[in-house]
């Protein structure tokens, strides 16, 4: 009887093993989907920061109610996964620009698609100069042509990096810093609170806000990169931004 059990025992064990080690006949994903967000008022690339934006999807060739996952948008305005399954997808681009809606595409070896887009807010007029020991940034904010029911404006600030990087995802973290310690500024020094629709912003005669400026220290030797952005409070709360100019500072 204990052979028997033995027996068995090593058959079970032996169809687990067997059964572990079968080679899994599925291929691995390899559709590819990729392309642009285009600012629609300019037709070039959004102006964006590396991750901020993003490309979301739900696979519905198998389920009615699928998962979704993203795609994030670069900061040249592009998107590519070439990780996918073969499928039909709905896709909706996200972040600083008025709503987008969601379409179907099929996507296999490699399906490119172009989303264009209306952003909240245009950053213009960037201008920096080196004073002293400090870098005086300012720029100005206007809108596209939609205006009625902009979401309120919170706030604009300006982004210095070390990298070709730049934006509220890439930035020395030094100007943002909002702790307590008495030998860093707090982010209140270098970000205007704007909180104010655009009907109630001030603006000047040409229709466009007022001057925005900054003044942040930067140190003699070191080359930055710098960029301004504004958000506006919707759901995502993400920046729009001006291009992003290189500024060498000297040497002393």
């Amino acid at each position: 009887m204990k052979k028997l059990k033995h027996s068995l025992l090593f058959g079970v064990l032996t169809l687990f093993v067997t059964s572990c080690m079968e080679v899994d006949n599925f291929d691995e994903p390899d559709a590819h989907f990729t392309g642009r967000i285009i600012d629609k008022t300019t037709g070039e690339n959004i102006l964006a920061d590396q991750g901020a934006g993003r490309v979301k999807i739900w696979e519905k060739s198998f389920s009615l109610n699928p998962g979704s996952q993203t795609i994030p948008v670069k900061q040249d305005g592009t998107f590519n996964n070439t990780k996918l399954f073969k499928g039909t997808y709905d896709v909706v681009p996200e972040g600083a620009w008025w709503p987008a809606d969601t379409i179907r595409i099929g996507i296999g070896k490699k399906a490119v698609h172009d989303f264009e887009v209306t952003p909240y807010l245009k950053l213009i007029d960037l201008k920096t100069e080196l004073v002293d020991d400090s870098l005086a940034i300012s720029c100005r904010l206007d809108v596209p042509p939609i205006t009625a029911g902009l979401p309120r404006i919170l706030d604009i600030r300006p982004f210095l990096s070390l990298n070709q990087f730049c934006g509220e995802g890439n930035c020395i973290s030094y100007y943002n810093d909002m702790g307590s310690d008495d030998e860093k500024p707090y982010a209140k020094n270098y970000i205007a609170k704007v909180r104010s629709t655009w009907e109630k912003l001030e603006k000047l005669e040409d229709g466009k806000s007022k001057i925005f400026s900054f003044k942040v220290d930067v140190k003699p030797g070191y080359t930055y990169f710098v960029r301004v952005g504004a958000r506006v409070d919707d759901t995502f709360q993400k920046c729009n931004y001006t291009e992003i100019v290189k500024v060498e500072i000297p040497q002393k």
